[in-house]
């Protein structure tokens, strides 16, 4: 099994990780204006073990679109085999329990619990979230934002819940790209280009206004960078902008999330 460690870490996504573990890090870092070894350690286990969990579980359940979105991943090509990946499942399981137990407490401790919960019901029955359109991507948002939300505590609220905004904006731009395979799976995206960009710019509007009124006025930059990228690719980009608009703003708001935080805690 050692040796398909690295398929098995390909389950997950390499930009989730990341932002998830900036996003508890600077909750932390702003929230309580301090940097300690049990910070570190929170933010490495949130990102390798809750959200691997839920990337992986939705990875098994999507191997028929991702066969055709993503034939390359580790499952639709035959790389590893659904027993292995179910496997390594159950280990992210026990290890997110183990350590969710062993790192947090009091009210931390349930909320980290509930990844795990609302990554289940994202991709399996009853609920299915992932089937469910807008909600779907409403869920993908605050999966994305909720290490902030854990981390930062009260005093850091209105900050995360900004952030929580601009994500949803960014993710109501995901499906975009993955018509051809979501359609395979079931999943009937009715909602046209425009209006999703419309959607989507709406709340990095909120966003903005919601950084301005905070005491976190320079994070404005995520959503304002987002949406010159967003408008600029729609205008000068028009041919690769449904494939490739999601993945890229997802790297512009990593980028300035890290300046954000810098100039936050350095100036």
């Amino acid at each position: 099994m050692l040796h398909k460690l690295p398929a098995f870490f390909r389950l997950y996504r390499a930009d989730v990780f990341l932002l998830s573990f900036l996003a508890f890090f600077a909750g932390r870092l702003l929230g309580k204006n301090e940097i300690s070894r049990l910070f570190l350690a929170q933010s490495l286990f949130i990102s390798l073990f809750p959200y691997n969990f839920v990337y992986t579980l939705n990875s098994i359940t999507d191997v028929v679109e991702d066969s055709v979105n993503k034939p390359w991943r580790p499952l639709p090509s035959g790389i590893i085999t659904r027993r292995d990946a179910v496997l390594w499942l159950l280990f992210l399981a026990f290890g997110s329990i183990a350590g969710s137990v062993i790192l947090f407490q009091g009210w931390e401790k349930i909320l980290v619990f509930a990844v795990l919960l609302f990554g289940t019901a994202y991709s399996l029955p009853p609920f299915t979230l992932k089937k469910r359109g807008l909600l779907a991507c409403f869920v993908t948002g605050l999966g994305i934002s909720y290490p902030m939300i854990i981390a930062g505590g009260e005093t850091f609220f209105p900050c995360s819940m900004s952030l929580l905004l601009h994500v949803l904006g960014v993710t109501a731009l995901k499906d975009l790209s993955d018509t051809e395979g979501d359609i395979l799976a079931g999943r009937k995206n009715k909602t046209g280009v425009g209006t999703v960009c419309a959607i989507s710019a709406a709340f990095m509007i909120a966003a903005a206004a919601g950084f301005l009124m905070s005491e976190q006025k320079i994070a404005v930059i995520l959503p304002v960078s987002s949406l010159i990228f967003l408008f600029g690719s729609l205008l000068f980009a028009k041919e690769s902008f449904t494939g490739k608009i999601y993945g890229r703003i997802i790297l512009i708001t990593g980028v300035t999330a890290v300046i954000a935080v810098a100039v936050l805690k350095f100036f």
